[in-house]
């Protein structure tokens, strides 16, 4: 099945363990993997997860800085989902090959979402993102709770890299969103539960957003635009 997909993606992976293909690209890593269903082994999926490198062995207990791209299922429905694709594709006998339909598929949404994500700026501006970001027929996973602890990763991938420009967009929308309250709490504010992230992605890394934690405060004071 691996082998299929290197074919019709037409780009060699790093590596290949199983399932999973990983592809480098200066500081990203993109990981497309293939899965059975857990109930249903005649059917499988697959997805792609990008993200950065540099912080990738600090941040794996939080599955790293990075963002999932989906791509339409086999119906062409085109709705973001708030979980992984579902394995909706039939596993093909023995060693036969890919049906037409999903070959078809992997060549058209493949290239598409391993190239998805344009640099380590690029992943910043996703994570920042309010909605799901839409791009050649693909499009990157943003869920609404998430917002807090993408924001607080924004900032730290910025730190991590010197980028005063996306440091700067992320501090930004966090003056901005604030005060808002976190959904389903009415009482947990935004910048509170960007502290609390920060708290742990910087006991996580070792990189310095003790600014960050200070939001918890009952008198915050915002981190300056950069």
């Amino acid at each position: 099945m691996a082998d299929q997909f290197v074919e019709l993606l037409g780009t060699a992976p790093v590596s290949v363990d199983g399932g999973k293909l990983t592809f480098v690209r200066g500081s990203l890593c993109t990981m497309l993997s293939i899965w059975k269903d857990r109930y249903d082994r005649s059917a499988f999926s697959w997805m792609v997860y990008t993200d950065y490198t540099g912080l990738r062995d600090r941040m794996d207990d939080f599955g790293g800085v990075g963002i999932r791209i989906d791509h339409p299922t086999p119906t062409g429905d085109a709705s973001p989902s708030s979980i992984p694709p579902a394995a909706c594709y039939p596993w093909p006998a023995g060693s036969a090959p890919l049906a037409p339909e999903i070959a078809a598929g992997v060549t058209r949404y493949g290239p598409a979402s391993l190239h998805f994500v344009r640099d380590s700026h690029d992943l910043g501006l996703l994570l920042l993102a309010d909605t799901h970001v839409h791009r050649e027929g693909v499009w990157s996973f943003t869920s609404a709770n998430s917002g807090p602890a993408r924001l607080a990763q924004a900032i730290l991938l910025a730190r991590q890299c010197g980028d005063q420009e996306l440091e700067r967009a992320a501090v930004t929308k966090l003056r901005n969103r604030g005060e808002e309250p976190v959904a389903p709490y009415p009482d947990y504010l935004f910048r509170q539960a960007v502290a609390d992230w920060s708290r742990q992605y910087a006991k996580a890394t070792g990189i310095d957003l003790s600014d960050l934690a200070k939001l918890k405060r009952k008198r915050p004071q915002y981190p300056e635009i950069p």
